[in-house]
């Protein structure tokens, strides 16, 4: 090990954040987003997942689609046709951009939890299944998730990865009719 890795190493050592596991963004159309970063950038659409919003609690789903890198972390898309209509898309949340910190466990995540509790930030732990998160703001207004792998996770991951394209079209299928006079992606049909 040379010795910018022992120092790296030695930095770690004591820190429970592991990396970066996705950068999420909003998208005014999931087929759009996923031609730009699958076709043209070459980054696998490697999960769509299609969830009840937890904040509108009106039968409103998103869609949610992740693009991994070399790296294994990824740049995730929130498509929410129950918030805007693809001609007048802005992003309206911290969930609409926020960086996710992978951390090991349950137990961290907690910590992290009694930590900020303590300190007097709000937070809000969500149980997505196979992720456990936790959403906080930095002082700066920054949207943070701390995200574990919960049990289910592989299995979870190598089913996403086989039905991630078709998760997609049924998801562009069965969208509101208002998101589907988005522009069509150049080159496709």
């Amino acid at each position: 090990m040379g010795s910018s890795d022992s120092k790296t190493a030695a930095t770690s050592a004591g820190n429970s954040v592991k990396h970066i596991h996705h950068h999420a963004f909003a998208c005014r159309d999931s087929e759009e987003t996923r031609h730009f970063y699958e076709d043209i950038l070459g980054m696998r659409l490697v999960t769509t997942v299609v969830m009840d919003d937890p904040f509108l609690q009106d039968g409103s789903q998103y869609c949610h689609t992740f693009y991994e890198m070399a790296d294994g972390n990824a740049l995730a898309f929130f498509e929410h046709t129950s918030l805007f209509k693809p001609e007048d898309f802005t992003a309206r949340s911290g969930f609409h951009h926020h960086v996710a910190l992978e951390v090991e466990g349950d137990e961290a995540v907690m910590r992290f939890k009694s930590k900020l509790d303590a300190a007097g930030i709000a937070n809000m732990y969500m149980d997505h299944g196979v992720f456990h998160s936790l959403y906080f703001n930095d002082p700066n207004g920054l949207n943070l998730e701390f995200v574990t792998k919960a049990q289910g996770y592989d299995e979870f991951d190598r089913a996403a990865r086989v039905s991630a394209r078709s998760d997609l079209k049924r998801w562009l299928s069965d969208r509101p009719s208002s998101s589907n006079s988005g522009a069509k992606s150049p080159g496709r049909t």
